[in-house]
């Protein structure tokens, strides 16, 4: 209907002077009566004397809890107090997922009074050069005119603006400076339709995107670009709204405006094009509606021309199609006695659908992620049956090539009687035992195997949880046990008094496999073995000062005494070589048995160091998904407003 025929029932009403009921809060029975009890009118007279008293018993006296603060509970508190807070709540353990601009709106229209909220609706024009604003600021100018008044200053404005800034307009109130003074340029409006529905239209160019997903966090919550100095540079800043209205021009903006998704809340998100052809049944079967600026225009300027131009106008104005418009603006935005508007309560259903939408999302993004990095059971089986199959190669290589080695010719060519001539072979046919039989199959196994645990993607998940680039070499190290409060100091340790020094002399280059079997036969090279050459020098230097001191006393005692025969003398000399050949043979082959049975254990230790190195890698547990805490944080500040929002319904 035509704007002018609800102004009589609101002229009646300011004539009658009908008061407007304001809300009545909510109040528990026992904070009624805490607040309800009598209080005397006047204070008695008191002495001088008494007052002293009194304050002196005041000061000594602990203060209890007043009545009013005991029998106030927290469940006293207005569920849409309630609400509030548990959206603040939200704002601060779920601020990553949800929308800043939208919760500070919904905040603000809670702390208003209820069933008086501002609504804030947006007429957004399509960016299509302008035609598309220019018909909304038209549409705008329409939805709100009084047609029973001449043009007036907020309409010029409206219309004549070549540089097409949004601007905003509060119908029928003050309001508080949302947005602010200086960012959008703010008319005060008042409208017979509209004036007690507290509405704030704002109206600007936009050019949303077409994907369902980003369509309606960009029309509910546009950006506006306003300029910041002289030099020509914009600031974007975004608008919250709890309505809007998207408004096209011609053919092409019916074109453009198919695109998107118009059909999956009308009441939140609506459309028009400025059509003006159509019958009333083509124009019903569009999923979007069509309107007739330029017949709303023109019905309006016949009217304020002439009031006998009442039922051409009228006539002109339902064919225009902006009688729809208005209720659709109109609806739920009308004050309501003491119950939340429709539009606050769709923004925050929406606001926690959104963001349950958002903690789910992420939720699924990093379970994802976590069953991508997952190594499968069946992988870890695999390998721990590799390892256990290459320890038990690696042990019977172990024994049976040092078998081979000891057994052969080459180590029986260090017999104790051989030394004197081969004592210099010492080194050389212990270090070629070393280079050719120990566990020299192992060790290209075990590479070939951390290639396999590499492969199935182990190696990035300790990586990703710190661990070092020498994953797969890790030294024994002697367990320090931690001191406690009331302990004993530990007694003094000779390694801690001297300066501690690497046990190999040259240092082994970090690789991604096990480096044990390489470090300890480099030790047994580089340690053991010119300690066996040093003891067999030695050895052969003991034997000949001996065997040389003997025959040189039994040569003294044959010269120097006459009853001293041949055979004597020779005895005595026959007696040191062998004694000290003797001596020579059973420190040799003490020593070669000791070095041999060295070197099977430290085989054995390298073994085992291998094996407990990368068993504790494929036991490793699986990583977690993380930032559970802030999930489940987030899920629970959603549910407890879901819950606030249910109760203050």
């Amino acid at each position: 209907m035509p704007p002018r025929i609800p102004r009589l029932t609101i002229g009646r009403s300011s004539i009658f002077g009908l008061p407007i009921s304001a809300p009545k809060q909510r109040i528990c029975p026992i904070c009624s009566l805490a607040r309800a009890s009598p209080r005397p009118s006047k204070r008695p007279r008191t002495s001088r004397f008494e007052q002293l008293r009194v304050r002196s018993q005041s000061q000594t006296t602990v203060p209890s809890t007043s009545l009013t603060d005991t029998l106030t509970p927290k469940a006293c508190i207005d569920p849409r107090t309630n609400l509030r807070n548990a959206l603040v709540d939200l704002q601060q353990d779920a601020a990553s997922f949800v929308n800043i601009s939208r919760l500070q709106l919904a905040i603000r229209g809670l702390e208003q009074e209820a069933g008086q909220e501002t609504i804030r609706i947006g007429i957004l024009g399509l960016a299509d050069g302008g035609n598309s604003l220019k018909i909304a600021k038209e549409l705008l100018r329409l939805l709100v005119v009084d047609p029973l008044k001449p043009e007036e200053e907020w309409e010029r404005i409206l219309i004549n603006d070549p540089e097409g800034k949004p601007v905003l307009i509060k119908v029928g109130h003050n309001g508080t400076d949302e947005i602010g003074r200086r960012l959008v340029q703010e008319l005060h409006v008042s409208s017979p339709l509209l004036n007690g529905h507290k509405l704030e239209l704002l109206v600007l160019e936009m050019d949303p995107p077409g994907e369902p997903e980003m369509f309606t966090d960009a029309v509910m919550v546009p950006t506006m670009e306003i300029p910041t100095s002289s030099t020509g540079r914009y600031t974007p800043v975004t608008t919250p709204l709890h309505k809007a209205f998207i408004v096209a021009d011609g053919l092409l903006g019916a074109v453009t405006l198919l695109k998107y998704p118009l059909g999956v809340d009308r009441e939140i998100i609506g459309g028009a094009v400025d059509l003006p052809t159509g019958t009333p049944e083509e124009k019903a079967a569009l999923p979007f509606r069509t309107v007739h600026v330029r017949l709303g225009t023109e019905a309006l300027e016949a009217f304020r021309q002439s009031v006998d131009n009442a039922l051409a106008y009228e006539k002109s104005w339902f064919a225009s199609g902006i009688p729809e418009i208005q209720e659709w603006i109109k609806a739920g935005t009308a004050a309501a006695d003491g119950g939340m508007k429709l539009p606050v309560l769709h923004l925050i259903q929406s606001l926690l659908e959104d963001t349950s939408g958002a903690i789910a999302s992420e939720q699924t993004l990093r379970l994802n992620a976590l069953l991508q990095a997952k190594v499968s059971s069946t992988d870890l089986q695999n390998l721990r049956r590799e390892l256990s199959r290459w320890a038990e190669r690696a042990h019977t290589e172990l024994r049976d090539h040092l078998d081979i080695a000891f057994n052969g010719q080459r180590w029986r060519k260090l017999g104790w009687w051989k030394l004197f001539w081969r004592v210099d072979d010492v080194s050389m046919i212990s270090t070629n035992i070393l280079q050719q039989r120990f566990l020299t199959e192992a060790e290209k196994e075990v590479i070939f195997l951390s290639g396999r645990i590499a492969e199935t993607g182990i190696i990035e998940e300790l990586s990703s949880q710190g661990a070092p680039a020498n994953w797969a070499y890790k030294p024994v190290l002697e367990k320090e046990t931690e001191a406690q409060l009331g302990s004993e100091p530990p007694p003094p340790v000779l390694k801690d008094l001297v300066e501690p020094r690497d046990h190999l002399p040259v240092k082994l280059k970090l690789q991604p496999w096990p480096l044990h079997i390489p470090a300890t036969r480099n030790y047994l090279a580089q340690e053991t073995v010119p300690a066996l050459q040093a003891l067999a020098q030695k050895l052969v230097l003991q034997a000949l000062s001996t065997s040389s001191l003997a025959s040189v006393f039994a040569g003294l005692m044959y010269v120097s005494s006459v009853s001293t025969g041949l055979y004597e003398c020779g005895a005595v000399a026959a007696l040191g070589i062998v004694w000290s050949l003797r001596k020579m043979q059973g420190k040799w082959e003490t020593a070669r048995k000791f070095w041999e049975g060295e070197v099977r254990e430290e085989g054995r230790k390298a073994v085992r160091g291998v094996e407990s190195v990368v068993g504790d890698v494929l036991i490793t547990s699986q990583p977690s998904l993380g930032g559970d805490a802030e999930l489940q944080k987030a899920q629970e500040a959603v549910d407890r407003a879901e819950a606030a929002l249910v109760a203050s319904k």
